[in-house]
């Protein structure tokens, strides 16, 4: 697998606390930094899923909002 260098700069709060997990796991950094990102990755691609199928519904609700009115149009015109 071909792999790619990253720089990032975070809180040292934060890097204290990677490198105390990391020492205490006894895990490599690189697999911990690629699992967190997987996990973010994975996490937002849900979050974009899970908006496209909110869009959908309302989409959805608005074509059926439409054939409310035509339908309630339809008794009104039912009656002249």
């Amino acid at each position: 697998m071909q792999t790619r260098t990253l720089v990032s700069s975070i809180p040292l709060s934060l890097a204290d606390k990677l490198d105390g997990m990391i020492e205490h796991l006894e895990v490599p950094f690189d697999d911990v930094i690629a699992d967190a990102i997987a996990a973010w990755i994975a996490r937002e691609e849900e979050r974009r899923l899970m908006a496209l199928r909110a869009l959908a519904f309302a989409n959805s609700m608005a074509v059926e909002g439409h054939r409310i009115i035509d339908w309630a149009d339809s008794l009104s015109a039912d009656r002249h």
